[in-house]
């Protein structure tokens, strides 16, 4: 029973595992006294180190009267010189910041540049990485919070340079650069060559990018109407062109379905850096992603579809700030499901949705923590800020009651935030203004606190000629999270010939409901068609106990405030208090016991032990 024309599908595979070394603020920028205009690159690499030397000028605007002194990141690296304005200016250099004391006060509104040379040998596993273990590479990698680490900038997602990027590379005459932006030149003198790229949109600091090595480049062009083209460059070692043709098979019609979703392609040209070895799997660098070349060697047309995704939902609209990373993730990860969805059809998208609800039922299971604001070493966790993410948009589309509003909340979202950033008050607000109802409960419940219904409905029917009666109790014993979802329950009731589809207003639990209907039901299903995260037993007509749900995986709680724990197998369950002592004890597949104190207790199941925290 599909109550929407459905156009998705995916797969599953874990995109990256990201290092998240910080957390900035959510209110840092209302603090930051300039903005960041335009930075203008040029770094020069030998190719026979990691060792790099370069000059950033970052042009600027006060956001304050009497702007005397400023920062900038740069970590690592040793810092030969400053120039504001073309005035040598004194600094400290401390950590990652460089302070800058400004030659003369600047006011609201006025701009400057401020140049700063420096050089070394940068550290870590982020940044800027040089290897020789394959083809000799170089390539900078700045996600989350490490473009610092090769380049002196204010490294803040939520300062974008409105004006974009300029980059001068230059490396031995050998090797060929990719970058953000346009390729405008290349010069050689000396030995060596030098690449010059622009980009002119705004842009954060953690998407700027560039790789060299000795490169193949391939050219496409996506036509998004006959006298429009957007150039597409594919960057490859010579070896391996062998599979462009079926890993690239795909890309200019990824680029026409979003357009055909999300509106036009927002940059002046896409293209993809393949290189090895990488630490993510794929990352989302603003026109041009870098993937790792087992992806292109594996023909992943689902991950090459995600990162093409983060242009529209990452890279043109980004997170306000790391804490809505779910928004940038999600989008993405729902993205790539309704790409395979679009060329493999709806079962196969509602396998991997599916597949990826159980992976955030394993992550919650073990580390229950909200998608908003997650701990810093999980900033990055597929479990949450991907398929959760990714199950929150899809429900957002359950809500809008149809796809061509789905689709229309997606114009205003882009409309109102391309080429800047987006918090998810923004996207409650939006939304709640385009649907003329308050959600502020939705993103409450979904995003800004953890866990999800575990739906216990008991149903039975009565005769009264000539319709039947159906009755529903309906209860949440979830153990984490809140103690209500209030999202409309999708239920599927079944006759000897045909089904209907009622929808459930939830407002508390327990929940009575009783519906006239005019054919007897012989059973019911929960969420039938699959838009809510939600698990559910249900007890009926003619059934001795409840129904198991279906579940691709064990589920154990580890904080809440009973112990809660359904297996797909019976096993020996063993519950002990922190002295040690036995509480509890049965064998089997699922356990709904409350101690009588809240506190530390241990649950043993065969021969693993599980420390679960009861509250109250």
């Amino acid at each position: 029973m599909t109550v929407f024309l459905i156009f998705l599908i995916t797969q599953n595979f874990n995109f990256e595992y990201r290092e998240a070394p910080e957390l900035n603020s959510v209110f840092e920028d209302s603090l930051h006294s300039f903005d960041v205009r335009h930075y203008l690159i040029s770094v020069e690499s030998p190719m026979t180190s990691r060792y790099i030397s370069g000059c950033v000028t970052t042009t600027c605007r006060s956001n304050q009267n009497n702007l005397l002194q400023i920062d900038l990141q740069l970590g690592g690296l040793t810092v030969d010189s400053i120039r504001v304005d073309g005035v040598t200016s004194a600094y400290t250099h401390t950590g990652d910041t460089i302070r800058i004391n400004l030659p003369s006060a600047y006011n609201l509104n006025d701009s400057f540049t401020v140049m700063v040379g420096y050089s070394g040998t940068p550290s870590g596993s982020l940044g800027y990485i040089y290897s020789t273990s394959y083809r000799t590479t170089a390539y900078t990698l700045g996600c989350p919070f490490a473009t610092k680490r090769w380049m002196p900038c204010y490294d803040n997602l939520i300062d974008k340079a409105d004006r974009g990027c300029e980059m001068y590379i230059t490396v031995p005459d050998t090797y060929t650069v990719c970058a953000t932006g346009k390729f405008i030149s290349k010069t050689v003198d000396q030995g060596k060559a030098t690449f010059h790229w622009k980009h002119d949109y705004p842009i954060s600091p953690y998407l700027i990018h560039f790789s060299a090595s000795s490169f193949r480049i391939i050219t496409h062009w996506y036509r998004p109407a006959p006298a429009e083209s957007i150039e597409v460059r594919y960057y490859m070692w010579p070896a391996d062109t062998v599979y462009a043709p079926v890993s690239l098979s795909l890309i200019t019609d990824m680029m026409g379905y979003y357009d055909s979703l999300f509106g036009a392609y927002p940059f002046e040209r896409y293209g993809m850096d393949f290189i090895y070895p990488f630490y993510y799997g794929g990352m989302e660098h603003q026109t041009n992603s870098t993937i790792i070349r087992s992806w292109l060697v594996q023909h992943n047309h689902y991950g090459m579809a995600h990162e093409l995704s983060h242009m529209w939902w990452g890279d043109m609209a980004t997170c306000f700030s790391w804490r809505n990373v779910w928004i940038n993730e999600g989008f993405a990860t729902y993205c790539d499901a309704l790409y395979q969805g679009h060329i493999e059809g709806h079962g196969p998208f509602m396998t991997t949705m599916l597949s990826r609800r159980n992976d955030y039922f394993t992550a919650e299971g073990g580390n229950p923590h909200s998608v908003y604001d997650p701990p810093s070493n999980l900033l990055y966790e597929w479990g949450h800020s991907y398929c959760k993410g990714s199950w929150i948009l899809h429900m957002m589309r359950y809500l809008c009651g149809s796809d061509s509003v789905w689709l229309s909340l997606m114009d205003v979202v882009r409309d109102s935030f391309e080429y800047k950033t987006v918090s998810t008050d923004d996207l409650n607000r939006i939304m709640s203004r385009e649907l003329a109802a308050d959600y502020t409960w939705f993103f409450s419940e979904w995003v800004y606190q953890m866990g999800y219904p575990w739906y216990q409905i008991t149903w039975n029917k009565i005769y009264e000629a000539p319709n039947w009666r159906l009755v529903l109790d309906v209860s949440q014993v979830q153990t984490i999270g809140p103690s209500v979802f209030h999202i409309p329950l999708p239920l599927g009731v079944n006759y000897a010939s045909g089904d209907t589809l009622l929808i459930l207003t939830v407002n508390q639990s327990p929940q009575h409901y009783e519906y006239i209907l005019p054919q007897e039901p012989t059973g019911i299903i929960v969420d039938p068609d699959n838009w809510v995260i939600q698990i559910n037993t249900v007890t009926g007509v003619g059934e001795s106990g409840p129904a198991e749900p279906v579940i691709q995986t064990d589920q154990i709680s580890s904080v809440g405030r009973a112990i809660r724990i359904l297996l797909r197998a019976e096993q020996p369950i063993r519950v002990y208090d922190a002295a040690g002592r036995e509480v509890y004890r049965t064998v089997g597949k699922k356990v709904d016991f409350k101690p009588a104190c809240c506190g530390v207790y241990y649950v043993r199941i065969a021969d693993d032990v599980r420390k679960y925290v009861i509250i109250r």
